[in-house]
């Protein structure tokens, strides 16, 4: 009988500890994590707010083609501006190579 309960108890992923649902969550590219993971429930947000998330962006278009062809380079660069700013100053590894450009990168240098 204790095991058909134990079988049927589903696991909660609020139960995991905070750097692990991190981890999972740096997974997933950059775009992904600001305009969905964030919003799945306050403790994600709240993981997705912490500076330290942020230390390496990654938004290659080519990795990601199927999400931004629906977006212009114009919200692709304020999503890359957020996750900078977001990062307050623990950014060590950024890569944008197929959107980025000059202007960008020297914004992102005086951040």
């Amino acid at each position: 009988m204790e095991l058909e309960r134990e079988s049927t108890r589903r696991s909660n992923w609020l139960d995991l500890p905070i750097d692990l649902t991190a981890n999972i969550l740096q997974r997933h590219g950059t775009f992904e994590i600001v305009t969905s993971a964030c919003r799945v429930c306050p403790q994600w947000w709240n993981i997705c707010k912490d500076p330290l998330m942020w230390r390496s962006i990654h938004m290659r278009l080519k990795n990601c083609d199927s999400v931004f062809d629906y977006y212009n380079n114009d919200y692709t660069v304020k999503i890359c501006c957020k996750v900078v700013e977001r990062s307050c100053y623990h950014l060590e590894d950024i890569d944008i190579e197929t959107f980025g450009n000059d202007d960008l990168l020297e914004w992102i240098a005086k951040k």
